[in-house]
C-alpha cells in the first residue's frame, strides 16, 4: 500500500521510529490506525490536506497542520467504539425487540449522521419494514426498500453498497468507494439468526458525503449485534413459551389425572390444548374395533366435516396414528395430498394447519387429537414434543377411565380374595396354609380337584390336596409328587407362568397320574405362587369336562390369590426359619455358658492330664455322642497314640495306633482345619475300626493345637445310618477344642517349669529343694520309709586332679548310676554339691541297706570320663528308717546324718546305719548338721533371695 519494503520497516522499528505489531517472523508488520495515520501526517502532510474536505460523518477531520503522533489516540475510532458501546447497550437493555430496533436505528441515524436508517424482516409474503428512522425529506420522498439489493444482500449473505441515482445502473456484487463529491450510497448489510437470513439493516448516506470503507466495518458490526439481540429475544421468547407450556401441561396432566369419566377427561383435554397451542378448532377422535375413527368431543368443526372424518373406511388419521406414533403438522393442508379425499371438506371447514398427536396406551394407538389453525401454524420439534407429552397423559387417562368401569367388575372378586388372603396371612405353619387354600380357593373358583405344592429345590412335593368326586378322592403323597420341569405342574414351577388348559390331555406337556386314565376329559388351571421373583409353589385346579373354567378372569383369579398364598407361605416359611434360629440361639447361649463354665474350669486346671479328663466331661456333656476320642501326635514316631477314650468303642481305640497320614486324622495333621463328617461310610478318608468294621454314622474331629503345630486330635462320634451333627455342634466343639488347646498349652508350660524348679540343671536329679518338700511330704504321711543320705568321697582330689569340667561329667554319671541302682518307686535327690540323698518309699532298715549296698557298687563302678579306669571315687552311705529313727523330718535327717558320718570316718566306701551312730564311741559335732537343717527349713523364695 506504501511501497515500504520490511526491511526498511523492520529497520525503523528497531530505531524506535515506528511502533507496530510482527505478525510474522519474515519481518511483514501490521499498523494499528491511529500509528499509520500518524505516519501518513509524517510521510505526506499535503496529500493529507488535500483529502480533509471529503471526511466521513464518523471521522471529522482533525487539524492538518499538526502531525499525529504514533502514540495519540484517534478521536474517530473513539467515537465509533462509543457508538457501537451504546447500541450493544440498547440491544441488551430490553426484552422487547420492537423497542430495541427503534432505539438503535434512531442512535445509528443521528450518531451517524446518516440520511435514513431502516430494518427489514423476511416474512413469507416478502419483506416486511420494521422499523424507520430517516429524515422529514426522506419520509416525504417516500421510502421503500429495494427488492433487488434485498435478494443479493440476503443470498450472497454480505452487505451490498450501490449508488443511489435516478436510474440505477444495477447492483454491484463487491463494493467500490465512489469518487470525491459523488452521489449519496446507500447499504444493505444482511441480519441472520440462527443460520437463517431474519432480515436486512439498510442505510443511506447524506447528500453531503459518501459512504467509506469505515461506514461499511460499522455498519457489518451493528447488523451482527442486531442479529445477536434479536437471536437472544427470540430465545427469551421461546423460553416463556416453553415455561408456559410445562406450567399449562402440568396443570393438564394434573386434570386429567384427577377424573376417572372419559367425556369430562376428553373435554378437558381439547379445551387445554386449544389454548396451549392457540388453536381454532380441536377434536379427540378414539379408534374403534372396526378401525374408524369416532369423534369423542368437538370444537368449532362443523357436522359435515366430523361425518366425512368419521366416515372415511381408512382415514388418514388413523393411518398417522398407527404408523410411526408421533406426533405431525401439515400447514396448507387442503393443498397436501395426503388430504385428497377430505379435500373440499378442508376447503369448506376453511383451516390451514392441521396437526395430529396419537394417543398411545401401551404401545398402541387408541385415538388421536386432532388441532386447528385457520392460519399456517409453524411448529417446530420442541412444540411437537410438547404435544405428544399432552397426548400421552391424555392416552393414560383414557386408558384409565376405560379400565375403571372393568375394575369396578373386579372389586367384589378383589374383596373376596382379600378376606381370604387375610385367614391365610393369620396361619403361621404350610400345612395349616396348604389345607386353608384347598378348603377355602372353592369361594372364588369352582373346582373338582384341589392341589397345593410347595418347590423345594428340585422336587415339587404336595402339602395339601383334597378331591370333590370319585376320580381325584384316592390320590397320594407319592403319585403327586414331580420335579421341577416335569409335567405341567413342573413346567409351571420352572417358568412361572399360570397356564390354563381347556383340555389337559391334549396338552404335550401334560402328565397322566399313575392309576388314573389317560384320555380323561379334564380341564386344568394353575398358577404358580411366586415370591420376590422366585416360584415357592404352585396351585393347581382341575375339573372334569372340556372347558370348563372361564378363561382369562379364572386366570386372573387366580394368580392373584396364588400371590397372596405365596406371601402367607413366605410368612411361614419365615416364622418358622424365626422359630429355629431363636431356638438355635437359645442353644448357642446354653452352649455358650457351659463352655464358659467348662473353660474357667479347664483353665485352673494346670495338670494336662487333668485337662483332657475335664475336656472329655465337659465336651461330652455338651454334645453327647456314642464315642469320644483324644490322641496325641508323637512328631518323632510320627504316630497318632491314644490318650483318652469314652463310649462304645473305647476298648478298640486304645488297641490301635495311627499313623500320622492316615484317614481324616492325618488329613487335619497336615491342614490343621477341624473337619464335620456327615456320613463316615461314604468319605473315602475314614479309617474304620478293623475289629467292628465299617460303621454307618457322623463324625467331628478337631485338632489340639501347640504353638506352631497341631499336638493332638479329639474326635466325636456318633453311630447309626440317621446320625448327624448340626452346624452349631461343630462349631461349638471347634471352638471348645480351641479353649483346650489354650488349657493344655498352659498346663504344659506349667509343668516344665515346675519340673525346671524342682531339677538340678547338671545331673537331671530332683533338687535340694524338691528333696526337702518330699521328706517333708512323707513324714506327714506317717507312713514308713528310708532314707539315703550318700556323700561321695575324694571328689574333691578327683576335681583337683582332672578338672571341673571332668568333675562335672563325673556327677552327671554317678547321678546316672544312682538313678539306675533305684527302684521304681524311689527318689533321687541331688542334696548339694558331692552329696546326695534317696527316699525308699514303704522300705525298712533291711531293705534300705540292700538298696544302699547296691548304690554303692555302683558309684565305685563309675568310669573316669573319657577312660574306661574306674574313677577311684566312692561313696559313703547312711542310712534311717521313718519312724524307727526318727518321728519327724528333723530327727530323721539328724540320724541319717549320724551314720553318714560314721561311714565317713569308718574308713568310707561303706555304710552306716543310724542305730550304728547311736553307739556312745561316735561322738560327733551337731553344730554342721544344725546349721544345714536351719538352711532347710527356709522357704525356697527365701533361699533363692
Amino acid at each position: 500500500m506504501l511501497g515500504v519494503h520490511p526491511n526498511t520497516v523492520r529497520a525503523w522499528t528497531d530505531q524506535g521510529r515506528l511502533r507496530c505489531l510482527r505478525i510474522n517472523e519474515r519481518g511483514d508488520r501490521r499498523y494499528r490506525a491511529t500509528e499509520l495515520q500518524g505516519f501518513l501526517h509524517a510521510a505526506a502532510p499535503g496529500e493529507m490536506r488535500s483529502e480533509a474536505s471529503g471526511t466521513s460523518a464518523l471521522a471529522p477531520s482533525t487539524d492538518a497542520a499538526q502531525p499525529l503522533s504514533s502514540a495519540a489516540v484517534d478521536p474517530v475510532e473513539g467515537g465509533r467504539l462509543a457508538l457501537l458501546a451504546e447500541l450493544s447497550r440498547l440491544c441488551a437493555s430490553t426484552g422487547d425487540s420492537d423497542a430495541a430496533l427503534r432505539a438503535v436505528a434512531s442512535t445509528l441515524r443521528r450518531a451517524g449522521g446518516f440520511e435514513s436508517v431502516a430494518i427489514g424482516e423476511r416474512m413469507a409474503s416478502g419483506m416486511k419494514l420494521r422499523v424507520l428512522d430517516a429524515s422529514a425529506r426522506r419520509k416525504a420522498s417516500g421510502f421503500e426498500l429495494d427488492a433487488r439489493l434485498v435478494e443479493v444482500c440476503l443470498r450472497d449473505g454480505r452487505p451490498i453498497a450501490a449508488p443511489r441515482s435516478p436510474v440505477v445502473s444495477g447492483v454491484t456484487g463487491r463494493w467500490r468507494p465512489p469518487p470525491v463529491g459523488s452521489s449519496a450510497v446507500e447499504i444493505y448489510v444482511p441480519v441472520s439468526t440462527s443460520g437463517r437470513a431474519w432480515g436486512v439493516l439498510a442505510v443511506e448516506s447524506p447528500p453531503e458525503r459518501p459512504l467509506d470503507r469505515h461506514d461499511l466495518d460499522l455498519l457489518r458490526t451493528v447488523g451482527n449485534q442486531l442479529a445477536m439481540a434479536l437471536g437472544w429475544a427470540r430465545i427469551r421468547h421461546r423460553l416463556r413459551e416453553q415455561r408456559a407450556q410445562s406450567q399449562a401441561l402440568a396443570k393438564v396432566t394434573t386434570g386429567l389425572s384427577s377424573r376417572l369419566g372419559l367425556p369430562a377427561i376428553l373435554a378437558s383435554l381439547v379445551d387445554s390444548a386449544m389454548t396451549l397451542f392457540g388453536a381454532q378448532r380441536s377434536a379427540v377422535y378414539l379408534l374403534r374395533a372396526d378401525g374408524r375413527l369416532e369423534a369423542h368431543v368437538t370444537r368449532n368443526l362443523s357436522d359435515a366435516y366430523i361425518a366425512a372424518v368419521t366416515g372415511m373406511e381408512q382415514p388418514f388419521l388413523g393411518a398417522v396414528i398407527q404408523g410411526e406414533l408421533r406426533s405431525v403438522a401439515i400447514p396448507g393442508f387442503a393443498t397436501d395430498p395426503r388430504s385428497a379425499e377430505l379435500r373440499e371438506a378442508v376447503l369448506a371447514e376453511g383451516y390451514d394447519t392441521l396437526t395430529v398427536a396419537p394417543l398411545v396406551a401401551d404401545g398402541k394407538a387408541i385415538g388421536t387429537l386432532a388441532l386447528y389453525h385457520d392460519r399456517c401454524r409453524e411448529w417446530d420439534s420442541d412444540d411437537l414434543q410438547v404435544l405428544e407429552a399432552l397426548g400421552a397423559q391424555a392416552a393414560v387417562a383414557v386408558n384409565n377411565a376405560r379400565n375403571y368401569q372393568q375394575m369396578a367388575g373386579w372389586a367384589a372378586q378383589l374383596q373376596s380374595i382379600q378376606q381370604l388372603g387375610a385367614r391365610l396371612t393369620r396361619l403361621t405353619t404350610v400345612a395349616d396354609i396348604g389345607q386353608a387354600i384347598a378348603s377355602e380357593l372353592r369361594q372364588l373358583i369352582d373346582y373338582h380337584n384341589v392341589r397345593v405344592y410347595r418347590v423345594r429345590d428340585e422336587e415339587v412335593v404336595p402339602v395339601a390336596w383334597r378331591g370333590e368326586i370319585g376320580e381325584y378322592t384316592d390320590e397320594h403323597d407319592d403319585q403327586l409328587r414331580v420335579t421341577v420341569g416335569e409335567g405341567i405342574t413342573g413346567w409351571v414351577a420352572l417358568h412361572g407362568q399360570a397356564q390354563y388348559l381347556p383340555n389337559a390331555a391334549t396338552d404335550p406337556r401334560s402328565q397322566t397320574i399313575p392309576g388314573t386314565e389317560d384320555d380323561l376329559d379334564e380341564s386344568m388351571l394353575l398358577a404358580p405362587m411366586l415370591y420376590e421373583d422366585r416360584v415357592i409353589g404352585v396351585i393347581v385346579l382341575s375339573k372334569l369336562g372340556i372347558d370348563q373354567f372361564p378363561g382369562a378372569d379364572s386366570v386372573r383369579l387366580l394368580e392373584i390369590y396364588a400371590s397372596l398364598a405365596a406371601q402367607a407361605m413366605a410368612n411361614a416359611d419365615a416364622t418358622e426359619q424365626l422359630r429355629a434360629q431363636s431356638e438355635r440361639l437359645e442353644r448357642q447361649l446354653a452352649s455358650q455358658k457351659e463352655l464358659m463354665r467348662a473353660t474357667e474350669s479347664i483353665l485352673s486346671t494346670l495338670d494336662p492330664q487333668a485337662v483332657m479328663e475335664s475336656m472329655a466331661d465337659r465336651l461330652g456333656a455338651m454334645v453327647p455322642a456314642d464315642n469320644l476320642f483324644i490322641s496325641a501326635h508323637d512328631v518323632e514316631k510320627r504316630l497318632l497314640e491314644p490318650i483318652l477314650a469314652r463310649g462304645a468303642d473305647a476298648e478298640h481305640y486304645f488297641d490301635r495306633t495311627l499313623s500320622d497320614d492316615e484317614g481324616v486324622s492325618g488329613w487335619i495333621l497336615e491342614h490343621g482345619e477341624a473337619q464335620l463328617v456327615p456320613d463316615q461310610l461314604s468319605d473315602p478318608r475314614v479309617a474304620h475300626f478293623q475289629a467292628l468294621g465299617p460303621q454307618a454314622g457322623a463324625l467331628i474331629v478337631a485338632p489340639l493345637r501347640a504353638r506352631d503345630r497341631v499336638s493332638g486330635l479329639v474326635t466325636l462320634e456318633r453311630l447309626g445310618p440317621d446320625a448327624a451333627f448340626t452346624e452349631e455342634e461343630f462349631e461349638l466343639v471347634q471352638l471348645f477344642s480351641g479353649h483346650v488347646s489354650i488349657a493344655l498349652q498352659n498346663a504344659r508350660a506349667h509343668r516344665a517349669v515346675e519340673i525346671r524348679a524342682q531339677t538340678d540343671a547338671l545331673t537331671g536329679l530332683k533338687n535340694h529343694g524338691t528333696f526337702v518338700e518330699h521328706l517333708a511330704l512323707a513324714a506327714e504321711r506317717r507312713a514308713p520309709f528310708s532314707l539315703l543320705l550318700i556323700d561321695l568321697d575324694d571328689f574333691k582330689s578327683f576335681n583337683d586332679r582332672r578338672g571341673h569340667e571332668a568333675g562335672n561329667v563325673l556327677l552327671a554319671g554317678i547321678g546316672a548310676a544312682l538313678t539306675g541302682s533305684s527302684r521304681e518307686t524311689d527318689e533321687v535327690f541331688r542334696y548339694g554339691g558331692d552329696e546326695f540323698a534317696m527316699l525308699l518309699p514303704a522300705t525298712d532298715s533291711a531293705g534300705a541297706v540292700a538298696v544302699a549296698e547296691k548304690v554303692r557298687r555302683a558309684v565305685a563302678s563309675v568310669r573316669s570320663p573319657g577312660s574306661r579306669r574306674h574313677s577311684g571315687v566312692t561313696c559313703s552311705i547312711g542310712v534311717a528308717t521313718f519312724p524307727l529313727d526318727g518321728h519327724d523330718r528333723r530327727s530323721l535327717m539328724v540320724a541319717a546324718d549320724r551314720a553318714c558320718y560314721l561311714a565317713k570316718h569308718g574308713g568310707r566306701d561303706r555304710i552306716a546305719t543310724a542305730v550304728m551312730g547311736e553307739a556312745p564311741e561316735v561322738e560327733t559335732s551337731d553344730e554342721p548338721l544344725i546349721a544345714r537343717l536351719r538352711v532347710e527349713e527356709q522357704p525356697i523364695g527365701a533361699l533363692v533371695a
